[in-house]
């Protein structure tokens, strides 16, 4: 995937806020970078900030705040998950 396609898709996603190439996730949206080959993708999870370099992306988690670099096209797919619904799941069966 190409940068500029990569700022794109976090320019669209809610709960990110972006400021000259570096994207900070809301702690309440869930944000995941599938990274290698299709059918065979990495999935680096929970990320809470993006910073687009010129020629890499640099990943920060939330979990140890590990950092992964990975060079874009690594990149195969972008997900953001909302924040879940107050009150939970019910019992029973639906």
């Amino acid at each position: 995937m190409k940068r500029e396609v990569i700022e794109k898709i976090l320019g669209r996603m809610p709960g990110i806020e972006a400021d000259k190439g570096r994207y900070a996730i809301d702690e309440k949206h869930h944000l995941s970078f599938y990274l290698g080959d299709p059918g065979r993708a990495m999935v680096v999870g929970e990320i809470d900030r993006v910073v687009l370099d010129e020629e890499f992306a640099e990943l920060t988690t939330r979990e140890k705040g590990t950092t992964v670099f990975v060079s874009y096209d690594a990149v195969q797919a972008i997900s953001i998950r909302p924040p879940r619904e107050e009150g939970g799941r019910r019992a029973g069966f639906a």
